[in-house]
């Protein structure tokens, strides 16, 4: 007798496989928590994020939203649970953290992005600046970043991937957020002292993630699907390198170019 087959309940009539009985331990993947960042004993905002690897999400929004300026400025870095969520407590000296408190969202922010509810538009444009003029990365060199986006993508996940002049992945960022995965990949190349050439987001691109790469001076941007007129406009006047790539059917350069 051939093996016996799973079986499954009949779809409802409307067509849909339902699953409202379905427990929710089986939602394992994609997780998402609430993260909160406090420079020293000062919440500064709270990012819903993945849960995991929170060290370099930490240290890049800190970088892009102008707390800090290097790496070497956070002392310590504390992970702890809260009753919810998660905390994560950088420890800076007490000057840098009353410049940031400066900086603080006029009300709370709970988001992926952390941008959104800030209190004046000067703060959404913070830290942009016109970069060194600098070739895009070249095409075969993104296709290779291409192919480690396919090989190591995961379902629900965002993923950046920080390249060097060869198209090579030096650094990685998965998140439930597209911002937090190019935080995560910020905060490795602050960490290492080494920004990437090159970033690849299996995303579309808006105004924050140009302002977080002209911030951390990475020369090219690519993002998989068509990004907002307001991220290109500045992203031309910053002269970031700027690629739409349509999901890897074509490469179409909307900025910069050297």
């Amino acid at each position: 007798m051939p093996a016996s087959q799973p079986t499954h309940a009949s779809p409802p009539a409307d067509g849909y496989d339902d699953q409202r009985a379905r427990p929710l331990r089986d939602f394992g993947d994609p997780a998402e928590q609430p993260v909160t960042l406090t420079l020293n004993d000062t919440a500064m905002v709270t990012l819903l994020a993945s849960p995991e690897s929170l060290e370099p999400l930490a240290l890049g929004h800190a970088f892009t939203a102008g707390w800090i300026e290097r790496a070497a400025q956070v002392e310590a870095i504390e992970l702890s649970h809260l009753r919810h969520g998660l905390s994560v407590r950088l420890s800076v000296a007490p000057r840098i953290a009353e410049r940031a408190a400066r900086l603080q969202r006029g009300g709370p922010s709970v988001s992926s992005c952390g941008a959104c509810g800030v209190a004046e538009e000067a703060q959404l444009m913070f830290g942009l600046t016109r970069l060194p003029a600098h070739p895009p990365l070249a095409a075969d060199a993104l296709q290779r970043g291409f192919e480690a986006l396919s090989q190591g993508g995961r379902a629900g996940l965002h993923t950046a991937l920080g390249l060097d002049e060869n198209g090579e992945v030096i650094f990685s960022g998965v998140d439930i957020g597209r911002h937090n995965a190019l935080d995560r990949v910020i905060g490795a190349g602050l960490a290492a002292r080494a920004m990437p050439v090159a970033v690849l987001l299996s995303s579309r691109c808006s105004l924050e993630l140009v302002q977080k790469s002209v911030r951390a001076g990475i020369a090219t941007l690519a993002t998989l699907a068509l990004p907002s007129a307001l991220a290109v406009e500045v992203a031309r006047a910053c002269e970031l390198n700027l690629i739409c790539c349509h999901r890897g059917r074509r490469l179409e350069l909307l900025s910069g170019g050297g």
